[in-house]
């Protein structure tokens, strides 16, 4: 589907709307994907991706004292040669520290692999070592729906906050009425997680 109107309101539909965060939410789980296109380890150069938005809301969350602490969740590894690294994870790091997050502020999980792992692994940290079962979480937002499915599950009351949205707010215009390729992304990008949605559902991971 590549028409921008009608994926326009599809992700209207699909996509979590922003809402108000109460300051008995001090910890908040960024998840990781996208964010970070390149890290340097030598010159500690942040280039941010596709979704950078996550790791930008998860700081202005902070700044505006909505959070005191940020979980960073989330590892890469490799289907060929099972190789777990973590760059993007360090990566988010620098660049929450170049943005001004004290370094203790800052907790890494880099063993998750995908959005059960998250919400499993940042339930132990909150329990374990900040004694909590609450937190906001930071994940794009056509992302956000299983994302709080799977934390739910996992026992964390959570609240979201959903960053890197894909729907836009324009007047119709007659270009809006001809396929385009930025549609067509947004699409395949949607309908991907709506499958893994419901596959996760069915599972029981929700």
């Amino acid at each position: 589907m590549s028409s921008p109107i009608l994926v326009n309101e599809l992700l209207k539909a699909w996509e979590t709307p922003s809402q108000s965060i109460s300051s008995e939410y001090q910890v908040g789980a960024v998840l990781t994907g996208g964010i970070i296109k390149k890290y340097d380890y030598q010159t500690k150069q942040v280039w941010l991706g596709k979704s950078g938005d996550r790791a930008t809301q998860a700081f202005e969350l902070y700044r505006l004292g909505k959070i005191k602490k940020i979980i960073i969740s989330g590892g890469e590894g490799s289907f060929l040669t099972n190789k777990h690294t973590t760059s993007e994870n360090d990566g988010i790091r620098q660049y929450l520290i170049y943005s001004g997050v004290p370094a203790e502020d800052i907790i890494q999980e880099p063993m998750a692999r995908n959005t059960r792992d998250n919400a499993a692994y940042t339930a132990k940290i909150l329990k374990q070592q900040l004694g909590t079962n609450k937190c906001v979480v930071i994940t794009s937002a056509f992302h956000t729906p299983r994302a709080l499915g799977c934390f739910r599950k996992a026992g964390v009351e959570v609240v979201p906050s959903p960053a890197h949205f894909l729907q836009e707010n324009y007047d119709i215009w007659i270009d809006k009425f001809f396929p385009s390729e930025e549609a067509l992304v947004a699409f395949y990008f949607v309908w991907h997680e709506m499958v893994g949605y419901t596959i996760y559902k069915v599972m029981g991971y929700l």
